[in-house]
């Protein structure tokens, strides 16, 4: 049963491109191009933005195609398929599929360059758009006898008993409670406010949790008073939410710039409030205050927006540049190996 689903994402397309073709997630090397090449699928992107002078607004469109665990299907069926998913509803856009089986199902991401090399349209992606794709995906699983989905049936990223336990712990039915929902509440409430992984270990340990995270481990594990255990990975299945070691860092950065802003502010109303008195200027303008906090936070989450962006675009041509240089060096070194073997003959 192959499904299809619009991912909404805010990274650069650098850094979308640079996940998706990770080593650790396609050891296979289940990478292809259309209307590109894969090696320089940023690049080529980006120069097509910028020849028909359309660089701001989406970037492009995220698509995952995915089969459930079980499915006879091997990883390179599956990108074929994508491919073929991709190949007639695209055209002219640059387009990188990636097929990975890092986890317990086989899934491949798709992202599509938002505009067209060939006449420099902006793609338009409308609902019924996705509808059709996911049409066209039903019937290229009939053809190679593969499962699909029933109308009406829902597709989760998780098991129906898991969904039901959690629709149970949500409304609130009877006296139930989902140890997987209230993990997500709390990892939720806590990473919101911690300022760093061990503030956040600590406030989660306030709340009756142990977390297990070290840099050996892949997975972030929280384990509650009764001795249930669930994974980072699961939450993010779970709640599409973003769980990850990496996206949680660098929110506790981003907390604590902004709290750090904050403090400097009310310090520095302090102090004019304090000169105000000093003069005899006694003031009660509790508005001005909070006009002026308002206005600095705002301000703070302008720059930690910022910072954020040049942050991925640095960390994604940082990564691109060591890709090239590492393959150039092994092209060297094949080369050499090659001379090598002339001279030994």
């Amino acid at each position: 049963m192959a499904i299809v689903k619009a991912v909404s994402s805010r990274a650069s397309i650098g850094r979308a491109v640079n996940y998706i073709t990770r080593d650790e997630k396609t050891e296979e090397k289940l990478i292809s191009g259309i209307e590109c090449n894969p090696k320089t699928a940023i690049e080529e992107m980006k120069a097509t933005k910028a020849i028909w002078a359309k660089t701001e607004g989406r970037q492009y469109k995220h698509f995952i195609h995915s089969f459930p665990p079980g499915e006879e299907v091997t990883p390179g069926k599956a990108h074929e398929l994508a491919k073929e998913l991709c190949q007639e509803r695209f055209k002219g856009y640059e387009i990188l599929i990636a097929t990975h089986k890092d986890k317990e199902h086989i899934h491949s991401h798709i992202i599509v360059n938002s505009v067209n090399h060939e006449d420099g349209h902006k793609l338009q992606w409308s609902k019924q758009d996705l509808k059709n794709m996911k049409e066209h995906c039903n019937a290229l699983s009939r053809q190679q006898g593969l499962s699909v989905p029933e109308r009406g049936e829902e597709i989760t990223a998780y098991s129906k008993e898991k969904y039901k336990a959690l629709e149970k712990g949500i409304t609130g039915e009877g006296d139930y409670k989902s140890y997987v929902l209230d993990c997500y509440k709390t990892v939720s409430a806590v990473k919101n406010i911690a300022q760093n992984r061990e503030d956040f270990i600590d406030r989660m340990k306030e709340q009756g949790y142990e977390t297990t995270w070290s840099d050996s481990r892949k997975h972030i594990t929280f384990t509650d008073k009764d001795g249930n255990k669930v994974r980072n990975t699961n939450l993010e299945k779970t709640f599409k939410e973003p769980f990850g070691k990496e996206e949680m860092e660098h929110g506790f950065e981003r907390h604590f710039k902004k709290t750090t802003i904050i403090d400097k502010a009310r310090e520095q109303l302090r102090s004019d409030e304090s000169a105000s008195l000093n003069i005899g200027a006694i003031r009660e303008d509790t508005k001005a205050f909070i006009d002026k906090l308002r206005t600095t936070n705002i301000q703070s989450d302008i720059a930690i927006r910022t910072d954020d962006r040049h942050r991925a675009d640095r960390i994604a041509n940082e990564q691109s540049r060591q890709r090239e240089l590492n393959r150039a060096r092994k092209q060297e070194a094949l080369e050499r190996g090659s001379r090598s073997q002339g001279l030994e003959r």
